[in-house]
């Protein structure tokens, strides 16, 4: 019931915020049009997590992020099936420029985010109103402000930089560590104004939520300025673990089941629901779409047509030890079956998901409808009609403040230490327990992989490690690191004259 409660008040809003940070921002607000109820605030600050909704789109963020690694591909398949202009292709094998869709799509969705934080936080102040939890409400837009700004330095480096909606000129760009400054300080200022625990504010930031993104900037401090925070990443997990609002699931796949919402491991999530976040069709959850094959609808009994597209790569799908590694039914590989347990057919022939894809790109010899192994760790729902899964998207959980702070121990020398952080998480999924010499750098980012695929953290571990630029899947070995940024959209250098390109893309 909080579920549908929280998408009635949030779900029913349209945005009509400002779109980008490189455009002119209009902002005159009638004064008699300011709040004057708590329940206004409330509807106000929803327009956010409305936005949110948008983040899973494969044309978006995720898909951005995702595609990009080495752990999902959307090849071009037989029938002339996901050529979609090449942007799948240009993601995973790193050929992106600053013309590609997607990268725009995730720029506009960030910046869009950050201006819509600003309305409201200006709003918020022009009002007289005072209630006993304003100040906590007004915390949590800058936390939500702070999360934006947070990952478009990460994708992006050094970016425009604003916090006055009123203010019309176009924004300077700031560097990534000016404004990773602020965000330092604006998470430390306002997460002690949260709620402790993400049950008692579902899907909305949390006290838990600022000092994880605390944890992320920690963590890749070093690869980003060359200067190594591992004690500030291993405080900032003991924030969270010293709440005592948390903990792991037994069962990992609980996590991601249609009513997912009573986890005790989430931290974050996006909310969805089939019926009342069915409307936009870009702001819908649909990673039943993108992977499953035609025929899969038998076997899930999905009253809707799915797509044959996103799947793992190869060499992703072999870190996974398939005969003992729980995790591995995170993916669907091998013989297909009907919900009946009757073969699932497909012109005669079984579906057959194999590991081995032909090719990324050759029209000579496509990849077959059956390659990849699909995606399956968030439950299919039985009868699914319509585009939109009621599984809410989970964005940061648990499991991964135990493994940031077992990292962070390891780089610090003390393996023994991150041993039973590691093996606390390990323990649920049917593999021998770590030992400290078994904490190799190496094994902790394939550990990461295993836990965390498809959850959006992958492009930072790959960087953070060292593995962005290296060969695999239909990627060559890259003759420098610059695609550890995404280039500037050409549409906001020409929309802001005050932006300077990333090294190494031409506009």
């Amino acid at each position: 019931m909080m579920k549908k409660i929280l998408i009635s008040i949030v779900l029913t809003l349209s945005i009509f915020s400002c779109t980008n940070l490189d455009e002119t921002i209009y902002s005159s607000i009638p004064s008699d049009k300011f709040f004057t109820t708590e329940e206004e605030f409330l509807m106000s600050a929803g327009r956010v997590y409305s936005h949110l909704l948008g983040y899973t789109h494969y044309y978006n963020i995720w898909g951005t992020i995702t595609v990009s690694t080495d752990e999902a591909l959307s090849p071009f398949r037989q029938f002339n099936q996901w050529d979609d202009g090449g942007v799948w292709r240009d993601l995973h094998a790193h050929t992106f420029t600053p013309a590609h869709d997607n990268i725009l799509q995730t720029w506009t969705f960030l910046f869009t985010g950050i201006s819509l934080c600003n309305q409201i936080l200006y709003e918020f102040s022009q009002a007289t109103l005072d209630f006993p939890v304003k100040e906590s409400m007004i915390a949590e837009i800058k936390v939500m402000r702070a999360w934006f700004y947070f990952n478009a330095i990460d994708l992006f480096g050094n970016v425009p930089f604003t916090t006055d909606f009123t203010d019309v000129s176009l924004p300077q760009q700031k560097t990534r560590a000016e404004i990773f400054a602020f965000l330092e300080q604006e998470l430390n200022e306002n997460a002690d104004l949260l709620v402790n625990s993400p049950a008692d504010n579902y899907g909305r930031a949390t006290k838990p939520f600022a000092y994880t993104i605390l944890a992320k900037m920690y963590l890749n401090s070093e690869k980003w300025f060359g200067t190594p925070k591992w004690q500030e990443t291993i405080n900032a997990c003991d924030a969270i673990i010293n709440l005592n609002t948390l903990q792991l699931e037994n069962d990992y796949y609980a996590n991601f089941k249609s009513n997912n919402q009573g986890s005790k491991e989430n931290i974050f999530v996006i909310i969805y629901d089939k019926v009342y976040a069915n409307g936009d069709w870009s702001r819908k959850f649909r990673f039943h779409q993108l992977t499953l094959h035609w025929e899969s609808v038998r076997t899930f009994g999905i009253l809707d047509e799915t797509w044959n597209g996103f799947c793992a790569s190869q060499s992703f799908f072999n870190t996974y030890d398939l005969a003992n590694d729980y995790r591995s039914q995170t993916w669907l590989y091998g013989l297909q079956y009907e919900a009946s347990g009757a073969p699932l057919l497909w012109y005669g022939t079984q579906v057959n998901y194999t590991p081995l894809v032909n090719s990324l790109f050759d029209m000579s010899n496509p990849a077959l409808h059956n390659q990849g192994v699909r995606f399956a760790k968030y439950e299919y729902e039985n009868g699914l009609q319509g585009e939109c899964m009621s599984n809410d998207y989970v964005v940061y959980r648990y499991a991964d403040i135990l493994m940031m702070k077992g990292e962070a121990l390891v780089r610090q020398g003390n393996a023994g230490a991150a041993v039973p952080l590691f093996n606390e998480v390990r323990n649920r999924t049917g593999l021998p327990d770590y030992i400290a010499s078994d904490l190799t750098l190496d094994e902790i980012y394939a550990e990461r992989g295993r836990e965390f695929a498809w959850e959006g953290s992958r492009r930072q571990d790959m960087i953070r490690f060292g593995k962005w630029t290296t060969a695999r899947d239909f990627k060559p070995v890259e003759a420098d690191n610059h695609t550890e940024l995404f280039p500037i959209p050409a549409r906001a250098m020409t929309n802001n004259g005050n932006l300077i390109q990333n090294t190494g893309y031409t506009n």
